[in-house]
């Protein structure tokens, strides 16, 4: 009896033994879980906010391109996350996210860098093949004084100018790009004529100008020039807006707007 006792004293004390020990190593995990947990969600707080606001600006200038195609599209949060190893931590909590992003950064990333090339070469293309139009078909003193044909060319393709025709160019409005060909042309070179003429007869002077410049025809030259250089910019940035959509608005952006909100 004595023994039976015993045994079942022995038996119960290493019972609480193990269940100590579960208890403990539970308990640890439960730690480890926890501490996994503010870890994510510390990091996530971190870096998620801001990749998705810079993926999200650059968005909103890709959609406003046609409207604004000076903008310089910049990813300096994608690049701090690659350049710190921060993706290992994406793969490995948020592979869906991870996947995504790296397959914008491999595929779509390289198309922004290509389209902002392209733009800066379509408008020196454009701005040479003006130039040269405008050398030849304008009046010889109308380029008597300065570069004056340089100077309409720039004006005409210049970010902050007020005769700046490329969005225009980009969106086929060629009425107004008529006008503003015609008001930079008069413009550059009304002074050439006010020379001749008192100032008071300004409506002369305008008269001259139009006797002698077939403001049409240059204006529509200059359109009909330009085009095949516009349409291959076009025709790259909607192929990369087309791609931006599906990856970044349908994909990226509502990815991370989950973990932000749900980290773990």
């Amino acid at each position: 009896m004595n023994d039976e006792w015993i045994y079942i004293q022995i038996a119960s004390w290493m019972a609480s033994l193990v269940f100590a020990y579960i208890g403990y190593r539970l308990g640890l995990r439960s730690q480890k879980i926890q501490a996994l947990r503010e870890y994510v969600a510390e990091m996530v707080k971190d870096k998620y906010p801001s990749l998705f606001s810079e993926m999200n600006r650059n968005t909103e200038f890709l959609d406003n391109y046609l409207d604004f195609p000076y903008a310089h599209f910049e990813f300096p949060e994608l690049d701090r996350l690659y350049n710190r190893g921060l993706e290992g931590f994406m793969k490995r909590h948020h592979k869906d996210l991870f996947l995504t992003v790296d397959s914008f950064r491999t595929n779509i990333l390289p198309k922004f860098k290509e389209l902002y090339s392209l733009k800066m070469e379509s408008v020196k293309k454009v701005f040479d093949i003006w130039s040269s139009y405008l050398r030849k078909s304008l009046p010889e003193e109308d380029l008597s004084r300065g570069d004056i044909i340089k100077h309409v060319a720039e004006d005409l393709l210049t970010t902050m100018n007020p005769y700046n025709v490329l969005p225009l160019l980009l969106n086929g409005t060629d009425e107004e790009i008529r006008n503003k060909i015609e008001g930079c042309i008069r413009d550059r070179t009304s002074h050439i004529y006010r020379e001749k003429a008192e100032s008071q007869f300004a409506y002369v002077i305008s008269r001259r100008q139009s006797e002698i410049i077939n403001f049409d025809e240059v204006s529509q030259s200059l359109i009909e020039k330009a085009k095949p250089e516009i349409a291959n910019l076009i025709d790259v940035y909607k192929e990369l807006k087309k791609q931006n959509d599906l990856e970044v608005k349908e994909k990226l952006l509502p990815l991370l707007q989950k973990y932000i909100s749900n980290p773990v």
